[in-house]
């Protein structure tokens, strides 16, 4: 066998080594049957080739030697550990270039980890796999390693990598398997138990670990956290302890991260933590501190004083602080800010303040509170056209709106701001370059309003019953009366408010004009119902016998033909498609040629398109009818 070998007649030795296995039934041929014997031909030249990494010139000489000698083959050793290297350099060539996909995928097709490489290809590989979303051949590999290496330091080494690939539920399955196979007397894993702890919380925090962190562990942990100083481990122990709600031990551990160094996102962690302890001002403060450097604080600072800002009853504010939040509303142009101000404005007797915060609030978030609030405004104002055709163009999505041309059944007591207390309900207001900040709201409003608030209960309180219901049929026939060449009208469905926020227009006041967008297509003339939006509730107006239309553009009945028996457009992906017989398939198309001519004539009338929208279907071809059999034609007809 090893001659026939030598000279590669591989026919010969397939022969012989059937012979020998019919001899010797458990005979198996060598591994290095090809190779060449001791002594043949000296290999240190391949071998210097080898380890200076000049695999090219190692492949040519190679090449060469073949051709002088015929039958010559380097050893198996050197053939593999050249493919191993070769593999080796092309893994971590697709790892400099960041090509995760391809190492998991040369890695799966070769099975390179299998093959004896050395651990930090096996370690590239897993994190591909990991990266790459192959979560269950990523943990193969970990085990794999942890099953071939009894060295201390690679099984450690292996255990930090596996935590900052995986996931701490599969890592965790990943340290099970690793002590059992452990021959270490002690945890071998003790060096990196803070990180275990540390990766253990993170879990938590993510709501990925359900089971407890021991008392013994966090504590350690804590200890860790207290004597490093550093502010990310001190902000890791603040943020589990508020996830916890235990806000006093999450106060101390946030302001010793900030203490120590700790960044925005420490110190939107004391923010909330703050508002937690119902210390607002506190945490207003230090959302405003840190707005720069983290989104998340300008938008905590003006969530936090939101909430005075829209109390029905607006309470006393500093001008300094009414100041900075306008300041950092319309710099980021805020339109929740934007309509905590304008509502501070309007329950203060400030209208044309509401009007310039509640036309910025409904241009960059028009939610239903923001119009209902200009709406309010305007019709304070006497604008009664921009009133009412707000409210015809929010029909059919908020409800709250339409309820102010067909109010409830309930008495509701007069606007405080009615009185004759409106002059003294504010302090003044200030004109800021580009915004004007509301006055602060002064203490008389308060008492008016409970004071009117006592004279509804009284009324409610005293109006009979049957007065009631005479009151409400007559409040319908004055309803209908007002509404009449009012609701419904048609109006424009798109929100004509745009405003740039104040750096930005500050930073183009010197620039060239902008070219402007490309203009939308006209839809065509307005519908004049509008359409019921999916998920909101009933229209107060449906209650005096007014409907909304069922779909976007006022067409009630179905479509004809359905969008899948239409014609695709010419030049469009689906036309091409249809027009590819790899795509329909062939027997289909074949299929289709072989059609009658009768069929075919019934099947193109209805595949027709309808020359008006939303027609019915036509009658079937009677020719083509006739033509079929008489099951058929029943169906048909």
């Amino acid at each position: 066998m090893r001659y026939y070998a030598s000279l590669d007649q591989r026919a010969r030795v397939r022969a012989e080594f059937s012979r020998l296995r019919r001899l010797y039934p458990n005979f198996e041929p060598p591994a290095d049957l090809y190779g060449p014997r001791r002594g043949d031909v000296d290999e240190a030249g391949l071998w210097e080739l080898f380890a200076a990494d000049k695999l090219d010139e190692l492949h040519e000489i190679i090449g060469a030697r073949r051709k002088d000698m015929p039958g010559w083959r380097p050893s198996a050793d050197l053939m593999r550990k050249l493919e191993q290297k070769e593999q080796r350099n092309k893994i971590f060539a697709f790892w400099r270039e960041g090509r995760w996909l391809d190492i998991a995928s040369f890695a799966r097709d070769s099975r390179f980890f299998a093959a004896n490489a050395d651990v930090e290809s096996q370690w590239t590989i897993a994190e591909a796999f990991a990266r790459t979303g192959q979560i269950s051949e990523a943990i193969d590999v970990y085990k794999s390693i942890f099953a071939s290496n009894e060295d201390k330091h690679i099984r450690l080494a292996t255990m930090q990598k596996a935590m900052a690939a995986l996931h701490m539920g599969d890592v965790e399955a990943l340290l099970v398997e690793a002590r059992k196979s452990s021959k270490e007397p002690e945890d071998e894993f003790a060096p990196v138990a803070i990180d275990i702890t540390r990766a253990r919380i993170v879990a938590v925090l993510r709501d990925e670990r359900k089971d407890e962190i021991s008392p013994q562990e966090l504590q350690r942990f804590e200890s860790f956290a207290k004597l490093t100083r550093e502010p990310q481990q001190l902000g890791l122990v603040a943020w589990l302890q508020y996830k916890r709600r235990d806000f006093r031990a999450a106060l101390e551990s946030f302001k010793a991260a900030i203490e120590h160094g700790g960044d925005a996102m420490i110190a939107h962690g004391l923010a909330h933590t703050l508002r937690a302890l119902d210390l607002r001002r506190e945490a207003e403060e230090v959302a405003y501190a840190w707005r720069a450097p983290l989104v998340n604080n300008g938008i905590l600072f003006l969530d936090l004083l939101e909430r005075d800002l829209t109390q029905e009853t607006p309470p006393y504010l500093e001008p300094a602080r009414l100041a900075r939040y306008a300041a950092v509303t319309i710099e980021s142009a805020s339109g929740e800010g934007a309509q905590g101000l304008g509502w501070y404005a309007y329950n203060s007797c400030q209208f044309d303040v509401a009007r310039f915060w509640f036309e910025r609030a409904v241009a960059w978030f028009p939610k239903e509170a923001t119009v209902y609030g200009y709406v309010l405004t305007l019709k304070r104002l006497r604008q009664d056209k921009e009133a009412l055709e707000l409210i015809n163009r929010y029909d059919g999505l908020f409800p709250k709106l339409v309820e102010l041309l067909f109010p409830d059944d309930y008495y509701h007591p007069p606007f405080p701001c009615d009185s004759r207390i409106a002059a003294k309900a504010h302090g003044p207001a200030v004109k800021m370059a580009g915004y004007v900040v509301p006055g602060p709201a002064g203490p008389a409003l308060a008492a008016e309003r409970d004071r009117l608030r006592v004279e509804a209960d009284k009324k409610e309180a005293t109006t009979p019953d049957a007065a009631k219901v005479a009151a409400q049929a007559q409040q319908r026939e004055r309803v209908l009366k007002a509404v009449r060449g009012k609701f419904p009208i048609a109006v424009a469905a798109e929100n004509p408010l745009r405003f740039q926020p104040l750096a930005q227009a500050r930073s183009a006041a010197g620039s060239p004009a902008p070219v402007g967008l490309r203009a939308e297509p006209q839809p065509g003339k307005a519908p004049l119902v509008a359409r019921r939006v999916p998920g909101v509730g009933p229209m107060p107006s449906e209650r005096y016998g007014f409907l909304l239309s069922p779909s976007w553009n006022a067409v009630d009945l179905a479509t004809w033909p359905p969008a899948s028996e239409q014609v695709a457009p010419v030049g469009t992906q689906w036309a091409n498609q249809e027009a590819d017989p790899a795509w329909i398939g062939q027997q289909k198309a074949d299929a289709g040629a072989k059609l009658t001519a009768g069929a075919a004539e019934h099947v193109a009338t209805a595949m027709a398109p309808r020359t008006r929208y939303g027609a019915a279907p036509p009658p079937p071809n009677l020719a083509a009818v006739l033509s079929l059999p008489a099951s058929k034609q029943s169906q048909t007809r």
